[in-house]
């Protein structure tokens, strides 16, 4: 064994490093937690915008008769417009969302989840005002 040394070897630049740092988004959680008001206004909205398509559904079977009976032009344009509420509800809703899905401020994103679920929830209004939900 001698004590000569050898060869000359180039310098290892990471022969210090103890750890290995992980690539890796540090505002994650952040991302992630601005999501919670459309989420939260998704889920409200479900059961609000199944009312409007059943509110909607329940006054095109009075609109027959309505028809028949040979109302006059403003009685057949709100009844169509009340027979397309529960669509339009549902298009409002998936634009409010989408709209409020490209902003980045807590404070537009909370309103237009605001708007998503006061959307979904116009035409139940409607038919409590009625009293088409009253049976």
């Amino acid at each position: 064994m001698s004590t000569e040394p050898g060869p000359p070897q180039p310098p290892d630049d990471h022969a210090d490093d103890e750890l290995t740092v992980v690539a890796r988004d540090p505002h994650r959680r952040a991302r992630l937690l601005r999501y919670l008001p459309l989420v939260l206004a998704a889920i409200l909205s479900v059961p609000l915008l199944w009312l409007s398509i059943a509110f909607s559904l329940e006054v095109s079977m009075i609109a027959v008769y309505i028809l028949q009976l040979g109302a006059g032009g403003w009685a057949v344009f709100g009844v169509a417009l009340m027979s397309l509420g529960g669509f339009i509800c549902l298009v409002g809703a998936l634009v409010c969302l989408f709209v409020g899905w490209r902003r980045d401020a807590w404070r537009w994103r909370w309103i237009w989840a605001g708007a998503t679920v006061l959307t979904a929830g116009f035409m139940p209004l409607l038919g409590v005002v009625t009293g088409t939900f009253w049976e």
